[in-house]
């Protein structure tokens, strides 16, 4: 199974809006075939690696990050495909979420005689397709919030001590190749307009080229910025800027697209642009995974607007006394409405990982 989920991980693409799943066929101790999903209308994991396989399958063990599916959408359904190829056992890691398909797949293959074991590294299994889960198969785009804190909750120290427009890094090298590697599994890497002026971010996942186990592709970046104030340009060679209907007229939009902007145009909402719509403009440009890295007014608006599905807070082990930190009375209680879910050591910084919807809950759900 663990060789199943590394082959899921290690798809060069991102295969959003369809969860990654690898699968293995083991005959013998040895594996004798290997397949994963490549995203939307290509082959599922599952008849790759029983094609590979061959007639070896019969009588061999399936091992699949994800329960076979029994319900025809852009390509076959795999449970089938798995009953006619005369593998004996099917081991699962985790059924699938959609309570209109779970446990029909390993249904159809006990049906048939065929040993099914639900839940092996389901854990890992779940971490890996939780955008899915959490949007509950991409109702909405999945949102992930990134934030880097210093112990006394601020973001950046007070901008009259910076010397230049450039990235402040308060966590150390191992947080942010953390991050740049969690970049590299979302479509779309977001931040604010002031952000955008006083970091000059490139919103990219170069500290992980090359990685293996994450997508080779890199996210598209962009924007938030209400009025298109911000003209400075972005350091990439195309972009998104979210701007407000109200800009549509604005002087300074040749300017801005000349530079490689896609403007999308969103409604407002008190004077500044509504994060739902921001999400509907992102659903609309094909895209599934964001996640939103700019500043603590950015953060604030999409926490009390409830659309932050996972929130991902590096602290680092400093107090810097003054500086950019939340709105006053903000952070407090949009922590109250996740439940924590995974905790770890980086270098000299800790990372959190909060979820609106409880993991261990789902986790107990799709491993038995």
């Amino acid at each position: 199974m663990a060789e199943a989920l590394a082959l899921a991980r290690s798809v060069p693409q991102r295969t959003w809006p369809n969860p990654p799943v690898g699968a293995v066929v083991v005959r013998d101790g040895q594996v004798i075939g290997r397949g994963a999903h490549h995203g939307p209308g290509t082959a599922h994991a599952e008849p790759g690696a029983l094609v590979q396989a061959g007639a070896g399958a019969a009588g061999a063990t399936l091992y699949v990050t994800l329960e076979p599916c029994n319900h025809r959408g852009r390509t076959d359904p795999c449970a089938p495909t798995v009953a006619r190829s005369g593998v004996t056992r099917v081991v699962v890691a985790m059924r699938d979420p959609n309570p209109t398909v779970t446990g029909g797949g390993c249904s159809y293959l006990r049906d048939r005689g065929i040993d099914v074991t639900v839940g092996v590294m389901g854990e890992q299994a779940l971490e890996l397709i939780w955008p899915f889960v959490a949007t509950g198969n991409f109702q909405r785009p999945y949102l992930e919030l990134k934030t880097a804190e210093s112990l006394d909750g601020r973001f950046a120290p007070p901008p009259d001590s910076r010397l230049a427009a450039a990235p402040v890094y308060l966590t150390g090298e191992a947080a942010r190749r953390d991050v740049h590697r969690r970049r590299r599994r979302v479509d779309l890497v977001l931040v604010g307009e002031g952000t955008v002026s006083a970091d000059r971010p490139r919103l990219d996942g170069r500290l992980a080229a090359g990685d293996s186990d994450v997508p080779q592709t890199e996210p598209r970046a962009g924007y938030l910025d209400t009025d298109l104030s911000w003209t400075g340009g972005f350091d990439r060679d195309s972009y998104v800027v979210f701007a407000g209907h109200g800009a549509r007229d604005c002087s300074r939009r040749a300017a801005i697209e000349a530079d490689g902007a896609q403007i999308e145009f969103c409604r407002e909402k008190d004077g500044h642009l509504d994060p739902a719509a921001v999400l509907d403009k992102v659903r609309d440009l094909g895209l599934s995974t964001v996640m939103l890295e700019g500043g603590p007014r950015a953060a604030h608006a999409f926490l009390q607007a409830e659309l932050v599905d996972r929130w991902i807070r590096y602290q680092a082990p400093l107090v810097l006394g003054a500086g950019v930190g939340w709105p006053a009375g903000s952070a407090g209680a949009a922590v109250g409405r996740f439940t924590p879910t995974h905790c770890l050591r980086l270098g000299e910084d800790i990372v959190t990982v909060h979820d609106r919807r409880r993991f261990t809950d789902l986790l107990a759900q799709v491993t038995v």
